[in-house]
């Protein structure tokens, strides 16, 4: 794995397209690997440890109705409707636990083979 991989990364989609799932696991950031439709594929150890919830429970699960609900809005699942999607905005998660302040980046093109749902705790701003 290549630890300089960076959240704000111009080329981060196609990196996180080239690493398998278990890759996924050692990135410095949390990682949401989805389906086209939303259903989690991949849910990374740094995710897990952000949210409380267990990486077994998120696999095969819906994104935005059963695992993360309080993104299940016009501000992020809603933008994953858009063929091409790189974003990133400042946000606070209320999953299970207390809220979060996160920098979300939300990732997808029309050539990906999923779509990206990014947690970095370090650099709300």
């Amino acid at each position: 794995m290549n630890q300089t991989v960076l959240f704000s990364d111009a080329n981060l989609l196609d990196w996180l397209e080239k690493q398998t799932n278990e890759q996924l696991d050692e990135a410095p950031f949390g990682v949401v690997r989805m389906t086209r439709e939303g259903v989690v594929v991949a849910y990374c150890k740094s995710e897990s440890h952000i949210t409380g919830i267990d990486q077994g429970y998120a696999l095969g699960k819906y994104y935005f109705t059963q695992i993360a609900p309080c993104a299940n809005n016009m501000m992020i699942a809603a933008k994953y409707a858009q063929p091409t999607l790189d974003e990133e905005l400042n946000y606070i998660l209320t999953y299970v636990c207390e809220p979060i302040k996160v920098r979300l980046r939300l990732l997808k093109s029309e050539q990906s083979r999923y779509q990206y749902f990014l947690v970095n705790r370090k650099h709300y701003s």
